[in-house]
């Protein structure tokens, strides 16, 4: 005799990412949670499904499902119009905000949909966003997050947890390097046996930042010694691109460029010699070499592809040359490869940690062209997309987003002192209640959790 339900039971794709996580969410060990990202330009809302493992330090992220939607181009330019200072009209503030959550609702929609029949299980939206900076005559730094968060609380009836920076900027930082912690904890080797694989990351964008993200068991007392470095991006191709040939749509070109470009060495000299001569500051650094490179450009108007592929070139030598602190120059490598070979931390006497791994967060328009050249320039250490090392991940930002919320939940600080130049720690966030049944399932899950232990400075 057969039973009817071993005959109804049908075998489950391997390659089936979210039956993975359908079987998994199913272990109350687990917990699911959605992160939101805006993107710098407001071109669109990206978001993430993750679904983790473990509390506070023990985090692990098991598994991610994303979606995204584009910023309709009306709503973005005003949401521009308001970061630049041009728009401050109260009403017209209200209304951009307002319609960019309905653009969140919508994507916060399609990810309840992803998580089926274990929606009710999603903690929280965690909301980040390029929000509203400004610097008064004191130098004082303020942010206003321009998400209308209450409102996307209430439309997709889950609590919605935004406002990072201002915590960190009560206490004396920055609020510009939130991303340092969650990095770690997303790509960081933490081997729960034995964690011996650092690891260092580079995100490609306007601005270039590297990381580097030391292993860890998650057994330490304090914050492991992550260390960030900003240094050029590709603004200044894209601002000399834009102001040379305003007509061209270059996003879908460059890789191609790249390939079919050869490296200048006069004008790579030129930009390394710019590094040394030309302003600190990376933004002011950039308007500084697009001036330069639309010169050149002006000279040879037929060169693009080769500035292109020098300027990638350019770009990656500046970040692998943060593997190597400036006290060290005396002992400056010859070679990329030799510098990973000597990286270690800025300010520490410990021998030299080795660099086994590489990753690079690139958007698809140079993802390709930027591994390339990594892999050239290093040669020894694994070159990776940095989306390779969790299942299901594609974008960084919305799972950083949700990272940070998760790290509020569970009570533990996330901002870096040493990179933000806050005082002290502290528990970053600011929760918009859902209803009623999704707000009691956020204070229960607080509740049940006992964080870890703090020192006596950081807790009082």
């Amino acid at each position: 005799m057969k039973f009817p339900i071993f005959q109804n039971r049908s075998p489950q794709d391997p390659e089936d990412a979210l039956g993975r996580m359908d079987r998994a969410v199913d272990d109350r060990h687990h917990r699911l949670s959605a992160g939101l990202s805006v993107s710098e330009e407001f071109k669109s809302v990206q978001g993430a499904l993750v679904l983790t493992q473990g509390n506070g330090k023990f985090l692990r992220i098991k598994h991610v499902v994303e979606s995204s939607l584009p910023i309709p181009e009306s709503v973005a330019i005003g949401c521009r119009e308001v970061v630049e200072g041009s728009i401050k009209d109260v009403g017209t503030v209200s209304q951009l905000a307002s319609d960019l959550a309905e653009i969140q609702a919508n994507v916060i929609e399609h990810l309840k949909c992803q998580a089926g029949r274990y929606v009710d299980r999603v903690l929280a939206v965690s909301l980040s966003d390029p929000g509203v900076w400004d610097r008064d005559f004191d130098g004082k730094i303020s942010y206003s997050s321009f998400s209308d968060a209450a409102k996307l609380a209430e439309i997709c009836g889950v609590s919605v947890i935004d406002s990072y920076p201002s915590r960190d900027l009560a206490v004396g930082g920055t609020g510009k390097t939130l991303e340092s912690l969650p990095y770690w904890m997303m790509l960081a080797d933490r081997n729960s046996k034995i964690a011996s694989q650092s690891r260092f990351l580079v995100s490609i964008g306007s601005l270039c930042h590297s990381y580097y993200l030391p292993a860890s068991d998650g057994l330490d007392a304090d914050v492991p010694l992550v260390q960030r470095y900003p240094t050029v991006g590709v603004s200044f191709l894209e601002l000399c691109f834009e102001q040379q040939f305003p007509n061209i749509d270059w996003n879908t070109r460059w890789n191609q460029m790249y390939v079919d470009g050869l490296l200048v060495d006069e004008l790579l000299r030129q930009w390394q010699q710019a590094v040394g001569t030309g302003p600190d500051d990376p933004v002011e650094l950039s308007t500084y070499l697009a001036e330069m490179t639309g010169s050149y450009l002006q000279e040879y108007p037929d060169q693009i592809s080769n500035v292109v592929r020098t300027g990638i070139r350019f770009i990656s030598e500046q970040c692998v040359g943060k593997l190597v602190p400036t006290e060290d120059q005396q002992d400056a490598p010859e070679s990329p490869a030799q510098a990973v070979s000597q990286f270690r931390i800025h300010d520490q006497n410990d021998p030299p940690a080795m660099l086994s791994r590489f990753l690079v967060d690139a958007p698809n328009r140079f993802e390709a062209a930027f591994l390339n050249q990594f892999s050239q320039l290093l040669g020894d250490p694994q070159v990776a997309p940095a989306n390779e090392v969790i299942d299901g991940m594609g974008d960084l930002q919305p799972v950083v987003a949700a990272v940070l919320g998760l790290l509020h939940i569970d009570q533990m600080p996330a901002n870096v002192p040493w990179l933000s130049g806050a005082d002290c720690q502290r528990i970053l966030g600011r929760v918009n209640p859902g209803r009623p049944s999704s707000w009691r399932q956020l204070i229960r899950a607080m509740a049940d959790f006992q964080p870890a232990p703090m020192k006596l400075k950081d807790a009082i």
